[in-house]
């Protein structure tokens, strides 16, 4: 089989609008997801939507012409679907409801993967929404298997399909199951794919090549979103799509730099150096050899001394030859866990960089 679509994942607190202009200038993904926008009781204004998609004033794509879907996450489906129609008017090439989110945060508001209990109002929020959206502005729904037992997955795949969505992306694991690697269950999807009633799009564990065929094999599905393994190897699309060799540590770092000249322009040097050591903590899943001077970059006090390390490295000064078994983080490619060593969460920080 080979690859259809290969999607940039919307990583809450991750894959904002800095890191989205980074990947896209080195991969040809065919769209991106935006991180979500939280919707309560309010119908936001356009300004809202344009600070924190800032590709909304570029025609709704990165610099380099990746088109950016808005992401909206909440519970009332008139409050979702008025909202999708803003973004839709502000010039978003496609909307994504995210009923999948698995963050408990989220949840004490009855919102994303929380609403997977009610399959029912899943499928009255997405037929408002598209009812109210353009027809030419295609609608996603992206969910997880269930919140705790994955036989749920069709009764939720049926209200969304029935709904009139264009498309499902499916996180192949439960709420439960949180980012475990060995709780992924690609196989679920299978059965829906065969259907071949709507656009599937499969997600989770797509680290390389291979996985990206063992996935698509499994699932019966030919449409990829990948996340986290997007930053551990940043021409991941490439990878998968042409074959190509990943970057090596040294190449990574090159693109990290190249991130860091983005992040320069728009945010306050401390976000930077969160921001930063993040991206790092990402590259050292497919290379360890980052572990070497990694703790170092973690317990700098300013940009600059992390941009000479880093200059040291892509120099060829520092020597990244591992002695020993070095230590690898686990989790999931579409979410925002373990973020270690020193390179601690970050929050969104689009009024910082994206006024008017």
């Amino acid at each position: 089989m080979s690859v259809g679509e290969i999607i940039l994942a919307p990583m809450e607190g991750v894959l904002d609008y800095p890191l989205r202009e980074a990947l896209t200038d080195y991969n040809r993904y065919d769209y991106c997801v935006s991180e979500f926008i939280r919707v309560t009781d309010v119908i936001f204004p356009n300004k809202v939507f344009r600070r924190e998609v800032p590709e909304l004033k570029n025609d709704g794509r990165t610099r380099s012409g990746t088109p950016v879907w808005v992401q909206i996450l909440g519970t009332d489906p008139d409050i979702l679907a008025g909202n999708a129609l803003v973004a839709a008017r502000c010039g978003a090439p496609g909307v994504d409801l995210n009923f999948g989110c698995p963050s408990k945060f989220v949840h004490r508001s009855g919102g994303g993967a929380a609403m997977l209990k009610k399959p029912a109002i899943i499928g009255e929020a997405v037929r408002k929404t598209r009812d109210l959206l353009p027809a030419d502005v295609p609608l996603s729904v992206k969910i997880r298997l269930g919140w705790e037992n994955p036989d749920d997955i069709g009764r939720i795949y049926e209200e969304i399909v029935n709904a009139g969505a264009d498309r499902i992306i499916i996180h192949a694991r439960t709420r439960m199951d949180g980012y475990r690697a060995d709780a992924i269950k690609w196989e679920y999807i299978a059965p829906l794919a065969d259907r071949g009633e709507i656009t599937l799009v499969a997600n989770g564990e797509v680290r390389d090549a291979a996985s990206a065929a063992r996935c698509m094999e499994v699932t019966h599905c030919d449409n990829l979103m990948v996340g986290r393994y997007a930053l551990a190897v940043p021409n991941l699309e490439g990878v998968i799509r042409n074959g190509d060799r990943p970057f090596t540590v040294t190449e990574s770092v090159r693109a990290l730099i190249h991130f860091v000249d983005i992040m320069k322009n728009l945010l306050p040097e401390q976000y930077q150096m969160a921001r930063t050591k993040q991206f790092l903590s990402y590259v050292r899943l497919s290379n360890p050899e980052v572990n070497l001077f990694f703790r170092e970059i973690c317990q700098t006090r300013s940009q600059a001394d992390i941009d000479r390390i880093l200059d040291e490295v892509v120099s060829g000064k520092r020597d990244l030859t591992v002695h020993d078994a070095q230590e690898s983080l686990t989790g999931d490619d579409s979410g925002t866990d373990a973020v270690t060593d020193g390179a601690q969460p970050v929050k969104k920080a689009h009024e910082r960089y994206c006024r008017n």
